[in-house]
């Protein structure tokens, strides 16, 4: 009965309060009173140290004022509350998100349940006591100031007086201070200058540390290529100084006969070992006869030829580059099995190396290595090949013989060699190759044999005229010009009759001029025919004034 009193006493004074702030009785306010606000409310529930003002919110819930116990802006500061209440009540403690805050109230309060937890059997409290303990080493017990900091009362509702003083906690929370590194915290000055409206600096820091890594990683960038530039200056000045003093060495021991000991402390470093090479090569571009084979006896003497063998197998295109040049220069046959296999590399530039050094060191066939093409022997390759017998006035083979290779591009090559040195024997063998598969073949054998004159492909020249594409066709026109023959103006007149392609026409009616006077007259013929495609092409051809 008492408690019932102390209730309807409280009601009272509750009502009399809301009558001074507002006159407005609603049905809506009557049926839904308005929730009493206990700031203490959550500790006097958790705690029960006052067991007078306890039942006195329990009767207040009992009529139907569901007692607000905090209300928060941060929705994490309501979790803490709630979980830490509903741990005691259970589930008449509930959330409301209202007028932007988050408000902690609850609906019904069981005294029983709160002395359950208050005073749990030996077993259970010694469970809770060792959970308590644990939270308090974690840094997880709940910071009730922080809470109450966080806790705000609505414009326009009377809150309750606390019913009890909040007293001292028994144990300090635990509170874990992060690191202040700079610029790094949100309370740096340089931060607090800017508005974020509210959001976390977890931007702007991942800002400053990318920021700060990238120009730490510039400097060191900077650093490392100012030293290697260094480096390389310092490398390039040791070898220059090399360079001078080895080529001299080398001159003095090739035309004053000075001895090769001199040179052994010179190959046993490495660094200087190459670059004893790198010279040895150098001089001996320019060397011939006995002082070339002096050179190349010193290259042996000194073990040079090993590191140049050893460069030829190696997997790097490169280093397989140096040593064939090395090898060939100095010739030395040890690695021409390493030379064929790179015949045939995917590396263009390899093959050319190859190709050059096998033709340097051997002496029998020095084109040999072209029956063992497989890959197309580009015009490049074939230009170099040229230079190189012209340059070292290597002996010329007769390339009628590879007119019979497999690869069409060295075909090719053997007409183009033929036509070159003039090969004038291997006029047989260009003619057989009138009639190669390849139409690339069968056109360039067309105009070396118009560039040579042989006279004895004119028959197949004209038997193969109609099977031919318009380019091949146009090639063996223009040789039967080279090589006039009156028994062809026949062929001639037909190819001007019957060809639609204007540039057959002209190229006929030039190899009908090229027959002299008999082809003069042919023409003066074809002039007065009533047929005016005649008469332009001719008058076009005997122009004088067109060259």
């Amino acid at each position: 009965m008492k408690h019932r009193v102390i209730a309807i006493l409280s009601l009272l004074v509750f009502s009399v309060l809301r009558a001074g702030n507002s006159a407005d009785y609603s049905p809506i306010k009557r049926i839904h009173p308005e929730p009493v606000y206990v700031a203490d409310g959550a500790f006097l529930i958790t705690s029960g140290n006052d067991e007078k003002k306890l039942n006195d919110i329990v009767d207040l819930s009992k009529d139907f004022f569901p007692i607000q116990i905090g209300a928060f802006r941060v929705k994490s500061n309501a979790e803490k509350m709630y979980d830490e209440v509903s741990g005691v009540i259970g589930d008449d403690v509930a959330i409301i998100e209202e007028g932007g805050f988050f408000k902690v109230r609850v609906t019904k309060l069981n005294l029983d349940k709160v002395r359950a937890y208050l005073d749990p059997p030996e077993e259970e409290a010694g469970r809770q006591e060792a959970l308590a303990k644990q939270q308090l080493v974690a840094g997880d017990t709940v910071n009730t100031a922080a809470a109450e900091a966080d806790t705000l009362q609505e414009e326009g509702r009377v809150a309750v007086p606390p019913l009890v003083e909040m007293p001292e906690p028994a144990v300090e929370p635990v509170v874990v201070e992060p690191p202040n590194f700079f610029l790094l915290n949100s309370d740096s000055p340089w931060l607090k200058r800017i508005n974020y409206f509210g959001k976390s600096y977890t931007l702007v820091n991942a800002l400053i540390i990318t920021i700060f890594i990238s120009f730490t990683t510039m400097l060191i960038l900077l650093t490392v290529i100012l030293l290697n530039r260094r480096r390389m200056e310092k490398e390039q000045d040791l070898r220059q100084y090399l360079a001078e003093t080895y080529q001299g060495m080398i001159i003095d021991y090739l035309f004053t006969g000075s001895s090769p000991d001199k040179f052994r402390s010179i190959a046993s470093d490495n660094y200087r070992r190459l670059a004893l090479i790198d010279q040895m090569i150098d001089v001996s571009v320019n060397l011939k006869g006995d002082a070339a084979e002096k050179l190349s006896s010193l290259y042996l003497y000194l073990g040079l030829d090993r590191d140049s063998i050893r460069r030829a197998h190696d997997y790097r295109w490169h280093k397989k580059i140096k040593g064939f040049r090395e090898l060939a220069f100095m010739n030395i046959k040890d690695a021409n099995d390493a030379m064929y296999k790179a015949l045939n590399s995917r590396n263009e530039i390899l093959r050319m190396e190859a190709q050059i050094a096998l033709v340097r060191l051997t002496n029998e066939d020095p084109f040999g290595f072209l029956f063992h093409l497989v890959r197309p022997f580009s015009l490049w390759e074939q230009i170099t090949l040229h230079e190189l017998i012209i340059q070292h006035d290597l002996p010329v083979p007769e390339f009628k013989k590879f007119l019979r290779a497999a690869n069409p591009t060295v075909v090719m090559f053997a007409l183009r060699m033929i036509r070159e040195f003039k090969q004038l024997e291997a006029e047989d063998d260009v003619r057989e190759t009138l009639e190669h598969p390849s139409q690339k073949v069968r056109k360039l054998a067309v105009e070396v044999s118009g560039d040579l004159e042989f006279r004895s492909t004119l028959e197949v020249l004209k038997r193969m005229y109609k099977s031919q594409d318009n380019a091949t066709c146009l090639e063996i026109i223009k040789a039967m010009a080279k090589m006039p023959d009156p028994s062809l103006l026949g062929f001639l007149k037909l190819v001007l009759d019957k060809e639609d392609d204007v540039q057959l026409q002209i190229e006929a009616t030039k190899a009908i001029e090229n027959n002299g006077e008999e082809g003069v007259k042919t023409l003066v013929k074809l002039m007065k025919s009533e047929y005016k495609n005649y008469n332009i092409i001719v008058r076009h051809v005997l122009d004088r004034r067109i060259f």
